[in-house]
């Protein structure tokens, strides 16, 4: 049987451009604040996670730092978005569905104190009735989203409503050095698919030595 090695080498091509990775958005980790509460108190990253979503994760340094809704000016958790197409969605890793003992936060893209997307919160004013705990939630837009997209006001990135616990000390906590981004990485799907390409030219390749 005579074997059109043009044309294989052709289609093996074709099967490993098909499934070239695509880079991820990069990695942004902001580690130091300034407000009330110590600039290390807490730690922003965001990673991308496809073409369409973004992890957003806050890490406090102690169990005693917190969230709270004091009825001020502050927002709970705001941050400012750039202009995209498509809807916006959240989906929260913790608090579970966005839920905690108190209350629960919700998504608002109607913005406010000066951001055009903030997280609201709808447990009582006060320390007593925090939020104790990282906040991670994972926002996707239909026309896509990037770690890029998330841009500062005046300076601001982030800005959150935060307690020190037992001490009382609430106040606005604002994060403005993203840091320098992380390298990309190739995305999990992209990469099976990239793995699937290298497996089917290696068979064909098998499979033309045999025949030779």
């Amino acid at each position: 049987m005579k074997i059109n090695l043009k044309r294989a080498a052709l289609l093996g091509g074709l099967i490993v451009g098909l499934s070239t990775p695509a880079l991820a958005g990069p990695m942004y980790v902001f580690s130091t604040s300034s407000g009330t509460q110590p600039s290390d108190v807490g730690t922003i990253t965001l990673t991308q996670v496809n073409s369409t979503s973004v992890d957003v994760s806050l890490v406090f340094k102690a169990a005693n730092y917190g969230i709270v809704n004091t009825g001020g000016p502050h927002v709970p958790f705001g941050f400012n978005l750039a202009s995209g197409s498509g809807t916006l969605g959240i989906s929260f890793v913790t608090p579970p569905g966005g839920s905690f003992a108190f209350g629960s936060f919700t998504l608002d893209t109607a913005g406010a104190g000066g951001f055009n997307t903030i997280l609201d919160d709808s447990a009582g004013n006060g320390s007593s009735q925090g939020y104790y705990g990282p906040l991670e939630f994972v926002l996707s837009r239909t026309g896509g989203l990037s770690t890029d997209d998330f841009t500062a006001v005046g300076g601001v990135y982030f800005e959150a409503d935060l307690t020190d616990g037992a001490a009382g000390n609430t106040g606005e906590q604002t994060w403005t050095n993203r840091g320098t981004p992380r390298e990309n990485l190739p995305e999990p799907v992209t990469m099976s698919l990239f793995g699937a390409g290298l497996l089917g030219v290696g068979a064909l390749r098998r499979r033309l030595k045999a025949k030779a």
